[in-house]
């Protein structure tokens, strides 16, 4: 299979404080790959203390692949309700800013400083003590993927 064009990945990772009104600058690298009305759509990872944020584009991504997948049952259904239910959708700011709700802020255990970490076509967002511990992993496929061959 060829590909047809090139994808901008979200690389790099950044540490913040948020602001006095709990709002997060999203780097301004990033907010170009976002296009002209920039949006990231939240969810809590259900196993780990972190936040998964999507672009809009992406997520039409993953819209298509659902649609794709077939006819969902009564458990998928289920399942994406209770995703979708306690995700939320977020405008970026003039200033390039985000205000993420408290409760995805407490679920990610953010008191003040946050991890940023572009992982290709995704961020995660991170307390700064949560990123901490999660590092290191080793992983052969993400070894080969990144330092295997050319």
């Amino acid at each position: 299979m060829v590909e047809t064009g090139i994808e901008e990945l979200f690389v790099g990772s950044f540490h913040h404080s948020l602001d006095p009104k709990r709002r997060l600058i999203v780097p301004s690298g990033w907010r170009a790959l976002m296009g002209e009305a920039p949006r990231l759509y939240v969810f809590p990872h259900p196993d780990r203390k972190c936040l998964y944020l999507y672009t809009l584009k992406e997520m039409n991504r993953r819209l298509r692949q659902l649609r794709e997948s077939g006819a969902a049952d009564a458990q998928d259904e289920q399942a994406i309700r209770a995703m979708t239910a306690s995700a939320d959708a977020l405008a970026v700011d003039a200033q390039g800013r985000v205000r993420i709700k408290d409760e995805l802020l407490a679920h990610a255990e953010v008191k003040s400083k946050v991890v940023l970490v572009g992982t290709l076509t995704r961020i995660e967002l991170w307390s700064e003590e949560q990123f901490d511990m999660a590092l290191p992993a080793l992983s052969p496929l993400a070894e080969t993927a990144f330092y295997g061959g050319y």
